[in-house]
């Protein structure tokens, strides 16, 4: 048997990643990932058992760093106020790099029922980040209205991610060419911050 080479398992991972990203894990072919790769069936099937053994590590690792770049910034002990400019911005820069995660990620959890965030312990994880003790601090003194930390952070996730879930929808009705849609997006690091802050003052 060949030795396991890390040049070739990192060649298979990242062509999986894209085919993955691209079709989910039923629209995804083994036979595509080793094309895309540029390997044959059986070498890929030596570094990786299965298409579910490949995909769980795939998923995983882009569930990860999707999850991971969002809880850096609310661990920040950095104000509040900042920490929303910060989140919206680094997010919006994250996604129109990597358009297609947001999709991938939303479709596999309905595919698996969510299991992936019990495995991360999201919901604790939330509930212990620094974002939720700034707060609820903040709504104790009376400076925010009273909401629950998840619907904000869920209101402000999807005020980022919708339009690219929605890409093909948001260049239709807004006549945008690829350029004009990532104006769009842009100008969203602007809104989003003034309206969740214009909402939490009230």
């Amino acid at each position: 048997m060949p030795e396991i080479n890390k040049d070739t398992e990192a060649k298979i991972k990242e062509a999986a990643k894209r085919i993955f990203v691209q079709k989910g894990f039923d629209g995804a072919r083994v036979r595509d990932i080793a094309e895309e790769a540029g390997v044959n069936i059986a070498l890929m099937n030596y570094y990786f058992r299965s298409k579910e053994q490949l995909f769980e590590q795939i998923y995983t690792e882009v569930f990860t760093g999707f999850f991971n770049r969002i809880l850096s910034i609310l661990n920040e002990e950095t104000p509040f106020e900042v920490k929303i400019w910060q989140l919206v911005d680094k997010y919006i820069d994250f996604l129109l790099e990597n358009a297609m995660v947001p999709s991938f990620v939303l479709s596999e959890l309905t595919r698996n029922d969510g299991q992936i965030f019990k495995k991360f312990n999201v919901s604790g994880v939330i509930q212990n980040a620094y974002f939720t003790k700034q707060l609820k601090e903040e709504i104790e003194k009376g400076n925010y209205r009273d909401i629950e930390p998840l619907q904000l952070i869920m209101t402000i996730l999807g005020s980022m991610v919708f339009p690219f879930i929605a890409k093909p929808v948001v260049r239709y009705i807004g006549d945008l060419d690829e350029k004009g849609f990532q104006s769009f997006v842009m100008e969203r690091k602007k809104i989003i911050p003034v309206m969740i802050m214009a909402y939490l003052r009230t």
